[in-house]
């Protein structure tokens, strides 16, 4: 396995891009395709626009439920003789849903290609959402429910998004709850279903050990008979998100504490002088300046860190850190000061090479397996980030001027934008 790493990340450092091929079904469907010989695997992964923004609030969780429940049986397959099929086969295949989408990889090993696509089709297009499997995967949401209102940093980040997306459908728990969960019925899932898996919704990254006329059989005998009903409505973007604090007080030794700035959309044409900043502020780790001055210098804290939260209409930067119930109210100054200090002086020239080294080279990690880069299709594809992306990437960053990334963060960084959600029991200030 080690050997074929190495033979992966060499075979992609030495062309420096990511050679793709576009290709198109007999079905109409579109989807881009990396040929590898090297292991004998084949990976698809795929995505279904929408996710959990398509829950009512009355049965919110049901694209959470939906996609737990998709490995529960098909019309014509046990939940266990579809299991037992899928290890006999050599195949893997999992659903989840996020936010702004429903996500699935598949996996299988190439002398088994055929039977493990025929299994594929079946789970995709013909779930049973049997009662008693509904009812079963109900309970476990419940109780993970339940669990997460005594984990105190699931509560904080159900908390967070609760009040800083605002009347955005972000604020809602991707679970459900209790009481909306009981409000799904099987049809519900049924209609849920055929709603949101649609031919036009549908984005598709394809890697390993197939030639080109057989994967276009294989996609159209999983995704060809799917139809296209009513629109998917693009997310909205976010009109109001929350500013100042706000407190959840519980009982516990120490505070956890989440924060949020708006930022900016996946393919916004400043996202990577964005993310240089943000790699430099709190992404780096350890090299960051949160990390440095409020953990190593001041002691106030074990970890801190921020990130960008991308979508394809908008974007947000989230941070966090947990720390003594005394110490809330300096470590958020302390953050507080870090946002002033980067949006007034910017950053340092050591600081930007330094983050363009790191991004240049951390690229490779996406070659390291065919699903790996099966996802890097997908993502790609669905934030539309351009045909010549791969080859386009590191002149991008590269050409990335220590006064261009001053001038996003000076025109974004914005101290009185930030929101801080603290759950725990803070001393008062």
């Amino acid at each position: 396995m080690k050997l074929l790493f190495f033979i992966l990340i060499f075979y992609f450092q030495s062309i420096n891009a990511l050679e793709y091929k576009k290709l198109q079904t007999s079905k109409g469907i579109k989807f881009w395709f990396v040929q590898d010989k090297s292991i004998p695997i084949v990976s698809v992964s795929f995505s279904f626009g929408g996710g959990s923004s398509l829950d009512s609030k009355e049965k919110n969780g049901i694209s959470n439920l939906m996609t737990s429940m998709m490995d529960e049986g098909t019309t014509n397959l046990t939940s266990n003789e579809l299991k037992n099929l899928m290890k006999e086969n050599g195949m893997k295949l999992n659903f989840s849903s996020q936010r702004d989408r429903i996500n699935g990889n598949f996996q299988t090993i190439s002398s088994q290609i055929l039977k493990s696509f025929e299994l594929f089709s079946e789970v995709l297009n013909h779930p049973k959402f049997d009662e008693k499997d509904i009812n079963k995967i109900k309970r476990q949401i419940i109780s993970s429910i339940k669990i997460d209102e005594s984990d105190i940093s699931t509560l904080a980040s159900n908390k967070f998004n609760q009040f800083f997306f605002d009347q955005h459908n972000f604020s809602e728990n991707t679970k459900g709850s209790i009481k909306s969960l009981n409000n799904i019925n099987r049809e519900d899932l049924i209609k849920f279903h055929k709603k949101v898996f649609q031919k036009q919704n549908l984005i598709i990254g394809v890697a390993g050990n197939v030639n080109e006329k057989n994967i276009k059989e294989f996609i159209d005998l999983v995704f060809g008979d799917l139809n296209n009903y009513d629109e998917i409505l693009k997310i909205k973007k976010f009109e109001t998100l929350a500013k100042g604090e706000r407190i959840h007080k519980i009982k516990t030794p120490q505070t956890s504490v989440l924060f949020g700035h708006p930022g900016l959309a996946r393919n916004n044409e400043n996202f990577f002088a964005l993310r240089i900043a943000n790699y430099i502020l709190g992404g780096g780790g350890f090299q960051s300046r949160l990390y440095k001055n409020i953990r190593e210098k001041k002691g106030l804290v074990y970890s801190v860190y921020s990130y960008l939260l991308s979508f394809e209409s908008d974007g947000v930067i989230v941070g966090g850190f947990q720390t003594r119930n005394k110490s809330v109210y300096e470590t958020v100054e302390s953050v507080k000061n870090e946002w002033k200090k980067i949006q007034k002086k910017g950053i340092t020239k050591t600081e930007l090479e330094n983050a363009k080294a790191y991004y240049n080279g951390s690229f490779t990690r996406n070659f390291t397996s065919t699903l790996s880069i099966a996802r890097l299709l997908q993502i790609v594809q669905y934030y539309k980030l351009g045909d010549n992306y791969f080859q386009e990437r590191e002149k991008i960053i590269n050409s990335l001027s220590l006064e261009k990334v001053n001038q996003v963060v000076s025109n974004l960084f914005d101290g009185k934008k930030l929101f801080f959600m603290i759950v725990g029991e803070p001393e008062e200030k």
